[in-house]
């Protein structure tokens, strides 16, 4: 019914008035997951860059990974196949939430999720052509089980004298772009220690906050994501600890990742995730 009713809207409305749904490319059906490519345009020049996403739907129960999955699982991937004079970014990922591969816990994406990336052109189309844009998606979908799966994303676009806007994808993307990590304030400083086996992380305490509640999602596979991280409060301070991977080189000098806090950090809901990057000292 989707399709046949964006069919109709194109039909009557050639790209002057998009969709209630929005521009979509064709969806890729692959139990339990549903692929697509969506964009910020529902018409390019062919000159200005533009947004797209790749578009994942999980049935309930199932997740696929995030860009460091920890101790099991393989994140999302596409390979891009494009016009000349096309280029892309790479994939800007959701941030994380807590995954069970099984027992074995990791980090990943439930329910719906998209992954941004920008087209930009060094060479100039002709209003009139079309815009095709392929990429050849791989991805883990596991819940009890792990299915690998492939498959073709395709999107075609009109060229036009300008851009046009998207209101539906474009709106989706502002959201999307709302809660990425963002980089603590001036002023707040963190501490991570190497004690071997475990590492620990001093962090300033939230003045109001009744509990800590947060976690640490790990680059690279330092930190083993499916032990537990329990949190103390000492001196006004609040202190991490977190279990050393056995897939780590024993050799980093820092400790990078996103610090997530479930209430939200400097008393804003919205922003859960701290990009951060502490070295790693002795104690």
């Amino acid at each position: 019914m989707r399709k046949v009713l964006s069919l109709i809207f194109s039909v009557l409305f050639p790209f002057s008035l998009p969709s209630v749904f929005g521009v979509e490319g064709d969806i890729l059906d692959k139990d339990p997951t549903q692929h697509s490519l969506v964009a910020d345009v529902v018409a390019c020049n062919g000159k200005d860059s533009f947004e797209i996403a790749w578009r994942i739907r999980r049935q309930s129960g199932w997740h696929t990974y995030w860009l460091h999955p920890g101790d099991v699982g393989i994140p999302p991937s596409i390979t891009w196949e494009l016009p000349e004079g096309v280029t892309t970014t790479p994939l800007i990922f959701p941030a994380p939430k807590r995954v069970m591969m099984g027992e074995v816990g990791a980090h990943g994406h439930h329910g719906e999720t998209l992954f941004l990336s920008k087209i930009s052109f060094s060479d100039s189309f002709t209003p009139g052509d079309n815009l095709t844009i392929r990429g050849k998606a791989a991805w883990l979908t596991c819940s009890q089980t792990c299915l690998p799966g492939f498959g073709e994303l395709v999107l075609s676009l009109p060229i036009q004298p300008n851009n046009q806007a998207d209101p539906v994808w474009s709106a989706r993307f502002a959201q999307f772009r709302a809660v990425l990590p963002v980089s603590p304030p001036d002023g707040w400083q963190a501490l991570a220690y190497d004690e071997g086996s475990k590492l620990r992380m001093v962090l300033p305490a939230e003045p109001t906050a009744s509990s800590p509640g947060v976690y640490f999602f790990s680059e690279g596979r330092t930190i083993k994501s499916d032990a537990m991280q329990p949190v103390r409060v000492k001196g006004g301070q609040w202190e991490l600890q977190m279990t050393r991977s056995a897939w780590s080189s024993k050799q980093e000098t820092h400790l990078r990742g996103l610090l997530y806090r479930k209430a939200g950090w400097q008393g804003d809901p919205a922003c859960q995730f701290y990009q951060v990057s502490l070295p790693l000292a002795k104690k």
